[in-house]
C-alpha cells in the first residue's frame, strides 16, 4: 500500500510539473501568435476560419490552400499572393485545425475539409475560382471538384501526396494514437515534444526545402507559431494525421476531373517520378511542371520563387 501512494504521488507530481511547462509554452506561444493584421474569420458551423484577401474586388478570384500540417498557415503562399494581387483578387486561408483558424478538439477527415473548403468558396468567394493546393490539401481539392463541379476552375496541385499514399487506412493502431493524445498533460505535453523548434527546423530542412542555407529565419519563426498557437490544441490535427483519418482514394476524383490540372512538382522531391506516375495513370490530360531545385515547397525556395511566380500568372 505504501508503495502504491508513493508511486500516485510521484505521478501527480510528475504530471504536475508537466502541466506547469505546458502552461509556460502556452503563454510563449500567445505572445508569438497574438498578431491577427489584415485577416478575416469566416464563421464556419464547425469553426472560425482566418483568412486573408489580396487585390481589387473584380478581379478573377484565386484561392491558395496551404498544406495540410500542424506547422502550416497562410504563410505559406503569403508572399505568392501580394505578387498576385496586381492580376487576382487572392484569398490566403488558415485551414481549421492551423495557424490562427479554430482548432477544435475533432478527429479531422478528409471529408471535413473538402466540407469546409466547399462552403468557403461558396460563401466567401461566392464565384468559380481558380486554386492552388500543396501537399495533402489537393486530396481535398480534387474530392471537392468531384462532388461539385461548379467550385473550381484551373487547378493547380504543388507536391500533391502520392495517390497511394492517400490510399492508407486507419487500423488499431490509430485508436491508440487518438487516445493517446486526448490525454490532457500527456497528449498536449507529447504534442509539445514534437513540434519544439528543432523538430520544426528538422521538417523544414529536410522536408520542405531543397537548399536550406538560403531559408529565411522568418519562415522558421512561422511555422514554430503556427504550430503552438491554441494552447496545444494542434495534437488533434496530429493525431488525426498520423493516424491516416485524413486520406482518401482520389482515384475516381481524378479519373472524372474535366478542369485544366497542372502538378507542381520540386525534382528534388524524394519519389517525384512515381508521384507523376500515379497521378498520370489516373488523369493522362493533367500537365507536369518539374521545378528544378525545389522539394516541396517551390514557392517559399528563393531560387524558384520567380519560376513559380511564372506559373501562378499564366497556368
Amino acid at each position: 500500500m505504501k508503495k502504491n501512494k508513493s508511486l500516485l504521488k510521484t505521478s501527480a507530481i510528475a504530471i504536475g510539473i508537466l502541466e506547469v511547462i505546458n502552461r509556460v509554452i502556452d503563454s510563449t506561444s500567445i505572445a508569438n501568435t497574438s498578431t491577427r493584421t489584415g485577416g478575416k474569420y469566416y464563421h464556419w458551423k464547425h469553426g472560425d476560419i482566418y483568412y486573408r484577401v489580396f487585390g481589387e474586388k473584380g478581379h478573377q478570384p484565386l484561392l491558395l490552400i496551404h498544406d495540410l500540417n500542424v506547422w502550416s498557415s497562410d504563410f505559406e503562399w503569403l508572399k505568392m499572393a501580394k505578387e498576385l494581387s496586381d492580376e487576382y483578387r487572392v484569398y490566403c486561408v488558415d485551414l481549421i485545425g492551423c495557424g490562427k483558424s479554430e482548432k477544435p478538439g475533432i478527429t479531422y477527415t478528409n471529408y471535413f475539409y473538402v466540407q469546409m473548403i466547399s462552403d468557403f468558396v461558396k460563401e466567401v468567394i461566392g464565384q468559380k475560382t481558380r486554386v492552388s493546393a500543396t501537399g495533402l490539401s489537393a486530396s481535398f481539392v480534387l474530392m471537392a471538384n468531384a462532388m461539385n463541379s461548379d467550385l473550381f476552375d484551373d487547378i493547380m496541385l504543388v507536391s500533391p501526396t502520392s495517390v497511394s499514399t492517400l490510399k492508407k487506412v486507419p487500423d488499431d493502431r490509430s485508436k491508440l494514437l487518438i487516445k493517446l493524445f486526448d490525454l490532457p498533460v500527456i497528449g498536449r505535453t507529447l504534442y509539445y515534444i514534437l513540434t519544439n523548434r528543432s523538430n520544426t527546423e528538422y521538417y523544414l530542412t529536410e522536408k520542405c526545402f531543397f537548399n536550406s542555407f538560403h531559408m529565411e529565419p522568418a519562415i522558421t519563426k512561422a511555422y514554430y507559431d503556427a504550430a503552438h498557437a491554441g494552447n496545444g490544441n494542434g495534437k488533434y490535427l496530429l493525431a488525426s494525421l498520423q493516424s491516416n483519418y485524413l486520406y482518401a482514394d482520389i482515384s475516381k476524383a481524378l479519373k472524372s476531373a474535366q478542369n485544366r490540372i497542372l502538378i507542381v512538382v520540386g525534382e528534388q522531391n524524394k519519389g517525384a517520378d512515381e508521384l507523376i506516375r500515379g497521378y498520370r495513370d489516373l488523369n493522362p490530360n493533367l500537365i507536369v511542371e518539374p521545378i528544378e531545385g525545389a522539394k516541396l515547397l517551390p514557392h517559399l525556395e528563393s531560387e524558384s520563387f520567380g519560376e513559380m511566380l511564372e506559373l501562378m500568372y499564366h497556368f
